[in-house]
């Protein structure tokens, strides 16, 4: 395994890198406008499209082409102007606004400024316009109606329009002036003609007097649609009177140049390609927005800043959780689905929302997202593959052909090439020891801590007598374990100083078992499960039957005939005057026997001791069976002037409880005694010491007798060994010291605790 971060741990690093970059560019673009050129193609393109009803009460008089060709050159006579507002008065329309500048007198045409003015206070409700000029030095100021126009009239207003940097014209001022915004767009000067109430809405917000041209009272146009959504009538038809009463009665007709060599045209939202819209259809949508009380928002930076970062920052989810054939079309849809909303919310609600970053962030965040994943797995494959190469370096497998040909031109591909080698290898490794440990002489086992069989080969199914996983974990819970293996889960539980134990068991299916424990251990050294070793131990447990039924029976036929050669000897020696050569060889016969009788003893105690079954160990008070060994020594003792001293640590009214074999146990004790006093001096003293020791009690014999020498420690408990005598005796009073430790005996609420 690579000892860096895992490859998820990594891929999440990515991720948040990712987030951060395409979640800051989508923000600052939408906070300081760095798409605003795109922002407003696409908003033209969402106006164009959110086309409405125009106001079918207002119409265009257009002084188009035709007009003028037929009327005569501009500017008309004003006594034209005069005529035409005589008719459409005649005719009873409603509020004309005019778009045509009457800034100056006509200076050789007093008798039409006359009947211009006539017809303007004839009609009552005549908005003309006013501009900003300029004079020769460049100075700021505003060219309104003549005077003798702009006493009749019924209102004034400016025809200004204002256009962005990229020459389109969007919105405009309701309110303009030279030195205070005081004149109102024509547009709601003609709303004040047509509904006062409705135009009061929008009166003109506080502003400081200046030296220059003064605006206030900024709005976006919600145009109704392309040029020419409103009905247009030609000036020469209306003035000709082929146009019936019908047409203009009682409608909002606004004055106008249409004709392309006019130039009072601009390019809008809705214009299309090389449809600009003439000026007065520009205050005709202002009228119909005023008049409806809409007009387009636009949502502040900050708002639209943090939604661009929101949209990246769901979409980087998205993708971080589907898989890489999904999340280009995710970045695809959520891109539309921003420019959906953008244009949903300037349709239905007027709000602009520039979805540019946004946009810009989700087109980033899928390449960016995938190039950093793509070199996060480059970087975690090279690791991988390193470190097989060097974990299948230590296994002796014959070499493979997986049809690799070499280095590809394309990285990714060599990758790919070396991961299929790695692939067919850990298979081939992955057979092999599936194959050994199927074939292994032996019976493995390991299980999980919750009892689960993880792994087994054929041995231990057929040695458990169990058929499939299920059926070997309920065979191994089944068994009957001794006590010094802790049960937990149904699992047996390893000692805890981690070192293997092995018992031995009597399977269900028959034979006998010798089951090693061992625990299952990661890296950290932590334990994950519990490995089992199982082999059949039938023979060697027949053979040890055999030979301990063997050594029974020769203990036995030598015990009855030496026993009868003692009873005899014994009888000899009741006769009357026994010859001394006689005395001499029946003792001699007696002592020959007894030492015989003793070995067939020991040599029974030894069967029985290697023989013993831990399952049958009682609880027994190590103190009483010293005790009890004590008073078996104290004949021997006696004879020697030797006293034994029982000094249990914690006193006499203490239970020293311990588990074993009360007559192993009381025997070994007295084989200490009976060495101790026999290498101990006439008049000494033997202690037998009770004390808590490591994980038990210990029972130490202490003797002051001639010692042992370190170089034969070694030979001390070899089997049927003895020490050599020195024919030179050693000084008395070194002593030695022989410990039994025996561990603590399990009560039954410990043996609950440990299962």
């Amino acid at each position: 395994m690579s000892k860096d971060r895992p490859l998820i741990s990594r891929s999440v690093g990515e991720w948040l890198s990712v987030l951060v970059v395409c979640a800051l560019i989508a923000g600052c673009a939408s906070y300081f406008g760095w798409l605003w050129r795109i922002d407003q193609v696409i908003y033209d393109g969402a106006m164009s499209m959110s086309t409405h009803h125009a106001d079918e009460d207002v119409v265009v008089v257009a002084i188009d082409d035709t007009s003028i060709a037929r009327i005569g050159r501009w500017p008309w006579p004003r006594t034209v102007h005069a005529e035409l507002l005589n008719r459409l008065r005649e005719a009873g329309s409603g509020p004309v606004a005019v778009d045509v500048l009457f800034s100056e007198p006509a200076l050789d045409d007093h008798t039409g400024d006359e009947a211009l003015a006539d017809a303007i206070r004839a009609h009552g409700r005549v908005a003309l316009p006013v501009i900003q000029a300029s004079v020769a030095s460049g100075i700021v100021t505003e060219a309104p109606p003549a005077p003798i126009f702009a006493g009749v009239a019924a209102a004034i207003g400016h025809i200004h329009v204002e256009f962005d940097p990229d020459g389109i014209a969007r919105s405009v001022y309701l309110w303009e002036g030279l030195g205070q915004a005081r004149h109102p767009q024509l547009g709601l000067a003609l709303l004040g003609l047509v509904d006062p109430v409705a135009a009061a809405r929008y009166g003109p917000a506080p502003t400081e007097r200046g030296a220059g041209w003064v605006r206030s009272s900024w709005l976006r146009i919600p145009f109704v649609g392309a040029p020419g959504s409103f009905t247009y009538i030609s000036y020469v038809d209306l003035l000709a009177g082929r146009v019936p009463a019908e047409a203009v009665r009682n409608k909002i007709v606004l004055i106008g140049a249409t004709a392309a060599g006019m130039g009072d045209i601009v390019p809008t939202p809705t214009s299309g390609f090389s449809r600009p819209m003439p000026g007065v259809e520009v205050h005709a949508n202002v009228f119909s927005a005023l008049r409806r009380g809409v007009a387009v928002h636009n949502l502040s930076p900050l708002p639209v800043a943090l939604g661009a970062m929101v949209v990246v920052s769901l979409l980087m989810l998205a993708v971080l959780r589907l898989p890489p054939r999904y999340s280009l079309a995710v970045a695809f849809v959520s891109s539309i689905c921003v420019l959906g909303l953008s244009w949903g919310l300037l349709y239905f609600a007027y709000l602009w929302v520039p979805p540019a970053g946004a946009i810009l962030g989700c087109m980033l965040a899928y390449p960016l997202w995938s190039w950093r994943r793509l070199e996060a797995a480059h970087r975690y494959l090279d690791e991988e593959l390193e470190a097989l190469r060097k974990e299948s370096s230590r296994w002796n497998l014959p070499e493979l052909d997986s049809g690799y040909a070499g280095n590809s031109v394309d990285p990714l591909e060599t990758r790919i090439n070396l991961v299929r080698v790695a692939a067919v290898r850990q298979r081939q490794l992955r057979r092999f020891i599936v194959d050994t440990l199927e074939n292994l002489p032996v019976g493995a086992l390991v299980l999980g801590m919750s009892g689960k069989v993880l792994l087994h080969n054929r041995r231990a199914t057929a040695l458990l007598g169990a058929d499939g996983a299920e059926a070997v974990g309920s065979t191994i819970e089944a068994l009957a374990w001794p006590p010094e293996i802790a049960i937990k889960n149904g699992v047996p539980q390893p000692p805890p100083d981690g070192k293997p134990l092995s018992v031995e068991l009597e399977s269900p299916s028959g034979p006998y078992l010798l089951v090693s424990v061992a625990g299952l251990y990661d890296q950290r050294g932590r334990q994950s499960g519990v490995v089992l070793g199982i082999d059949d131990i039938t023979a060697m447990h027949d053979v040890q039957v055999r030979r301990e039924e063997t050594m029974h029976y020769l203990s036995h036929d030598l015990r009855a005939p030496l026993s009868s050669i003692i009873t005899m000897v014994e009888g000899a020696h009741a006769f009357d005057t026994p010859l001394p050569e006689h005395e001499q060889m029946l003792n001699r016969v007696g002592r020959y026997a007894r030492s015989a009788l003793d070995l067939a003893d020991n040599l029974l105690r030894l069967v029985r001791a290697e023989s013993v079954d831990a399952r049958q160990f009682i609880e027994l008070d190590l103190a009483l069976v010293a005790q009890e060994a004590v008073d078996e020594a104290w004949a021997l003792a006696r004879a020697r002037s030797i006293t034994i001293e029982v000094i249990p640590e914690l006193g006499e009214e203490v239970e020293y409880l311990v588990r074993g074999d009360r007559n192993l146990v009381r025997r070994a004790v007295l084989n200490l005694l009976t060495n101790a006093v026999k290498f101990s001096p006439e008049g000494s003293q033997v202690e037998v010491f009770i004390r808590r020791g490591r994980g038990g009690w210990e029972l130490a014999v202490r003797d002051h007798g001639v010692g042992i020498d370190a170089e034969h420690l070694p030979q001390l408990f070899r089997r049927f060994g003895r020490l050599p005598q020195k024919g030179v005796r050693r000084v008395s009073g070194v002593g030695s010291t022989f410990i039994i430790r025996l561990p603590l005996a399990e009560t039954p609420e410990h043996d609950r605790k440990a299962a």
